[in-house]
């Protein structure tokens, strides 16, 4: 659905339209891909995905246009008014005119006005696009670290309500449990080691490491075949409050790589969250945990995991690298 937001002048006086295509869009669909084909085959992918068909995620592209034809977007993807900002663009001979300063002052309001929580992005830290976001209320997680989040509220009572102790349930990963996530892991919360087969690790972005899984998660449903990953939901809030997940070890034959992270105050159901997900057969299964985490640890003990070693200094804590934690190693035969 196409709503519009307006009109702009660019620098050189030139009054061009503002708008917003909300997904799924089919009469936009084709423009939006258009213009942002350039991001690569998974961003293809997902934004197909938001365009054509309902997702659950509130999938909204703020444009520049002239008659119809886009040259400048800023999306946002979130649920329940968490989730992920990206996708700025400007075509290149319409830049420096204003356009993307001017667009996202327009979207950050739309945001707030639609009862939007909390965005989170990730850039190059102290780039000239860190100083725009940061000018339009980001804010950097960390030091020398790209990734920024911003709050319409106060960011202490937006955690305590959307990671607040409630219902939960188990779900296979879909949609949604994309933008969902973005809270969970780039909170600063115990854990550097969070989702080793999706590379996540210490405070990191979900934006791209989640999208092959809910693509490969649909392909495996529509094969008949098991999750490889699991969620563990807080049905109140609709956070992302767990994850478990295998993968094939990328080094070692017949070994499989398992992992599971919960926030702090959801480690309780951490035990369950592992017990659910289904190992194929493997000679060894391998899992990893760093001393910041102990319920990390208790959990996977729980599951039959022994202690098998020690990699010392291994993951940072921080973007800055100043602090190194040691990784314990955990192996079920």
């Amino acid at each position: 659905m196409y709503e519009s937001l307006g009109h702009i002048q660019l620098k050189t006086g030139e009054r061009v339209e503002m708008g917003l295509v909300r997904g799924p869009d089919l009469g936009w669909a084709e423009r939006v891909e258009k213009l942002l084909g350039h991001k690569g085959e998974i961003w293809n992918w997902q934004n197909a995905g938001v365009l054509r068909q309902e997702t659950g995620v509130e999938a909204r592209f703020y444009l520049l246009h002239r008659q119809g034809q886009p040259f400048a977007n800023i999306a946002t993807f979130t649920h329940r008014g968490v989730g992920h900002f990206g996708h700025v663009w400007t075509n290149p001979e319409d830049r420096r005119q204003g356009a993307a300063s001017q667009l996202m002052g327009a979207q950050m309001a739309h945001f707030r006005q639609e009862g939007g929580r909390a965005l989170f992005l990730g850039t190059g830290f102290d780039s000239a696009p860190y100083h725009i976001y940061r000018s339009h209320g980001f804010v950097g997680l960390e030091e020398k670290s790209g990734n920024m989040e911003y709050y319409a509220g106060e960011k202490a009572q937006f955690e305590a309500e959307y990671f607040a102790r409630g219902p939960v349930e188990i779900q296979d990963v879909s949609w949604i449990h994309w933008p969902s996530s973005a809270a969970l892991f780039l909170g600063d919360f115990p854990g550097a080691v969070r989702c080793a087969p999706l590379r996540l690790f210490s405070r990191a972005s979900t934006e791209g490491p989640f999208l092959p899984l809910v693509r490969g998660e649909e392909q495996r449903g529509e094969k008949g075949e098991k999750p490889r990953a699991r969620v563990l939901f807080q049905t109140t809030s609709q956070a992302v409050v767990g994850l478990s997940i295998w993968d094939w070890d990328p080094l070692w034959p017949a070994t499989c790589l398992v992992d599971v992270y919960c926030h702090p105050d959801f480690w309780e159901e951490g035990r369950a969250l592992l017990a659910d997900l289904a190992l194929p057969q493997a000679e060894r299964y391998v899992a990893y945990s760093d001393p910041g985490c102990l319920e990390k640890g208790e959990v996977l003990r729980a599951a039959g995991f022994r202690p098998a070693g020690r990699h010392p200094r291994r993951v940072a804590l921080d973007r800055a690298r100043t602090r190194l934690a040691d990784v314990s190693v955990w192996e079920r035969g």
